[in-house]
């Protein structure tokens, strides 16, 4: 286990960039806020303006090399499976016009052929503690996000474990249309 201190936001990109770029099956568990790689440009600049995650000097750099990483979605011999709480999705970060275009994103996101979207309402009962955002790059490598940094696990029981407990989320969240219906009826409460 190693903790990777936050160095400058763009520095951080590159090294999502790298590590997404060699991953084939990349999966996110977000309890309480969306990746960057499916955030829209508006709600990634009142992240990094607005909120205690506003250390960083050059906004507009980092958005690009983010909108830059989100280009990886499109590579279909990639598998991306994101896990949403619902607190993740509607915690009221900003305006409502910004959220409910950031759920419009997410619902267009679930649509594409290499992304499996879900999202894990509160009102489901989960017999586990989801302590922090944690993403699994195939069977090789695991990172968790704290405030300072990042978290790089690389044992192949950490990585198992990790693997293990995004497949137990996933199992409690809704998919597909179910999962289309909870976003539009939370983007309906944004309007």
């Amino acid at each position: 286990m190693q903790l990777e201190s936050t160095t400058g936001a763009a520095d951080v990109q590159q090294d999502l960039a790298a590590l997404e770029g060699s991953a084939t099956r990349l999966r996110y568990f977000l309890p309480s806020i969306p990746t960057g790689l499916i955030q829209t440009p508006e709600y990634m600049r009142h992240v990094m303006t607005r909120t205690s995650a506003s250390a960083v000097s050059d906004v507009e750099l980092v958005i690009a090399r983010k909108m830059e990483r989100q280009a990886i979605l499109d590579d279909l011999s990639k598998r991306f499976e994101f896990v949403l709480t619902e607190s993740a999705i509607r915690w009221r970060l900003c305006e409502a016009a910004v959220m409910a275009r950031q759920i419009e994103h997410l619902v267009a996101l679930s649509r594409r052929p290499n992304v499996d979207l879900r999202v894990l309402p509160l009102a489901v009962q989960v017999p586990e503690v989801p302590f922090n955002t944690f993403t699994v790059y195939d069977t090789t490598l695991a990172t968790l996000e704290v405030f300072t940094g990042r978290v790089v696990l690389r044992g192949a029981k950490e990585v198992e474990h990790y693997g293990g407990l995004f497949d137990h989320f996933a199992e409690y969240a809704n998919a597909d249309d179910s999962a289309r219906e909870l976003l539009g009826e939370w983007r309906q409460a944004r309007a």
